[in-house]
Formats: C-alpha cells, sequence, structure tokens
C-alpha cells in the first residue's frame, strides 16, 4: 500500500481487511478507554493515553468500524477539535489527525508518541519501512474536570513541527465600524478569523452574529446562498474567508488592501505554495456606521 499524503481525497473506509482477533482486540480496548475514566487517566501517563487512541483510532479506519471510531473521537477530542477536525477534512481532502487518507500496518507499529512542553506531544510513524521521512504531528491536550485527558488542537499539515502556546494565543480585535472603511474592513476580518483560530465553544453562533451585525441584511442572505451553493458543489465554505477554516497559523498572514472607493481585497496565506487565498469586498455606510455590502471569492 503506498502512502497517501494529504490534499486528495477524504479516507476510504473499507473493513474487509481487520482480522477477527484484532477486531476482537479493539473491542476490549474500546470498552477500556470508554469506562475506565478517573482510575486509568490516574495510572496512565498522558503521552500513553494519546497513543493508544491513536493505535486503536487507525484500526477503527482500517476495519471500517466507523461507530467505534466516532465513540473514540467523542472520548478524547473536545467538541470544538471535533468540529474543527471535520472543517479540516474540506480544506485538505485527508483526516488531519493523520494526515493521511488511510492507514497501515507498520504505521501502527511504528506509532510513537512523546512529551514536547507543557500540553504538547508530538505523535509520529512511519508508513513503512522504506519511509524515511516518517509524520511527525503535534498535539495539544488539556484535562478535563475529570481528570481525562483531551486533544484540543492538531497542528494540521502546512504546521509541519510547528507548535507552542504562542501560537494560539490571538489578541482580541475591537471592530470599529465609524472611523473609514479600510480601518472597518480590517478590523472586521480580523475579529471574523479569529473566531476560527482561537475555536470558541460558540463558534457558529459567534460568527452569525457578526454577520448579522457588520452585513447588510443583502449581504447577509448572498452569503447564505453562496455557503449553500458551495456545500452543493464541493462542500462546506464560508465565503467571508473563501474556505470552510481558518487556522491560527495564518491568522498573521491576513492583509487588506484598498482597490477603489469602499472597495478592498482581502487575502491570507495558507502557509501551502499557491495557496493564496482572496475575497473582495465592498463596503457602505448607513447611519455613519460601515457595513459590508457585496462579497467576491477567487
Amino acid at each position: 500500500m503506498t502512502q497517501i499524503k494529504a490534499y486528495d481525497a477524504v479516507p476510504k473506509r473499507d473493513g474487509s481487511s481487520a482480522a477477527k482477533g484484532t477486531l476482537l482486540t479493539f473491542f476490549i480496548t474500546l470498552s477500556f478507554l470508554l469506562s475506565a475514566g478517573e482510575t486509568w487517566a490516574q495510572q496512565a501517563t498522558e503521552a500513553e493515553q494519546i497513543k493508544s487512541f491513536y493505535i486503536h483510532y487507525m484500526e477503527a479506519i482500517e476495519s471500517g468500524q466507523r461507530q467505534q471510531e466516532s465513540e473514540l473521537l467523542q472520548s478524547v477530542l473536545t467538541p470544538e477539535m471535533r468540529e474543527k477536525k471535520g472543517r479540516l477534512i474540506y480544506v485538505t481532502g485527508a483526516d488531519p489527525l493523520l494526515r493521511a487518507q488511510d492507514v497501515s500496518d507498520y504505521g501502527k507499529q511504528s506509532l510513537r508518541c512523546k512529551h514536547l512542553e507543557g500540553g504538547w506531544y508530538e505523535v509520529s510513524y512511519r508508513w513503512a519501512e522504506t519511509d524515511t521521512a516518517g509524520t511527525y504531528i503535534p498535539v495539544r491536550v488539556k484535562t478535563d474536570a475529570k481528570g481525562k485527558t483531551r486533544i484540543t488542537y492538531v497542528t494540521p499539515y502546512w504546521g509541519g513541527k510547528t507548535y507552542g502556546d504562542s501560537m494560539l494565543s490571538i489578541p482580541a480585535t475591537k471592530v470599529v465600524d465609524g472611523k473609514d472603511g479600510a480601518t472597518f474592513v480590517e478590523t472586521f476580518f480580523k475579529a471574523y478569523a479569529r473566531l476560527y483560530a482561537t475555536m470558541p465553544s460558540t463558534l457558529e453562533q459567534d460568527l452569525k452574529q457578526m454577520r448579522q451585525t457588520y452585513c447588510t441584511p443583502a449581504m447577509q442572505k448572498k452569503h447564505a446562498d453562496m455557503a449553500e451553493q458551495a456545500m452543493q458543489d464541493e462542500g462546506a465554505m464560508d465565503p467571508l474567508i473563501n474556505c470552510a477554516d481558518f487556522d491560527a497559523l495564518w491568522y498573521s498572514s491576513l492583509k487588506v488592501a484598498p482597490l477603489k472607493e469602499n472597495t478592498f481585497k482581502v487575502s491570507y496565506n495558507m502557509a501551502v505554495k499557491g495557496w493564496d487565498k482572496h475575497v473582495t469586498v465592498t463596503v457602505t455606510q448607513q447611519g455613519g456606521k460601515y457595513r459590508i455590502c457585496d462579497l467576491k471569492t477567487e
């Protein structure tokens, strides 16, 4: 089996390859993972818990056990990270937890997890014995109220081995809508993108509230129509960022440039060669306040 990296199709799920003994072991261990709770969390190191999750997650994918895969994700990923995982699949076409479409036996055998700093760990594996490069994925964890280790963030493909709490600590930006068009567009998009980057539990509600506050009614309808059309054509996409997600590693590249009066180009770099994103927005004044009235994606 050849290794498949990100930016291709979503992992195929074929249940024909799993042996009965492997499935039996998986179900026993899955039950243990989901029920042992605080006692096991106190006995095992976080690195061991992360490694165990990854191995059984890979086994669930390999055997096509979608329910068990879902239960593992529910048990170990925070709700916010589960939602981000879904968005990243639309962005890359691959599983962000693995940076691949599929799994291999050697990948499970070679999987390792080591502590980096604070709540950061590095999960690594090799697809085959001949894979000298390997795959290295930083993950960030926290301990919940029940003493259980939960994954809160996984560095995506474009981040390589990048890790550290500082990259997720993005200062809040207040939207300034009464000064001039350029200031309004810049502060609006910084505040809007920050919501995606910081992954609050109320993300969808907060995004909707910003659109209702700072977009005209006609623009709100156009946004909804564009999002619906994108879902039908190729998958989830937020027209305001021209993507399904906005990762924290992209935030520093966010730029706003004037095109003509009241029209601006918003752009950012996705940290992958050739993966620049652009949005053209037009603003208008209503009662002395600027509002977004039109939008075009490129």
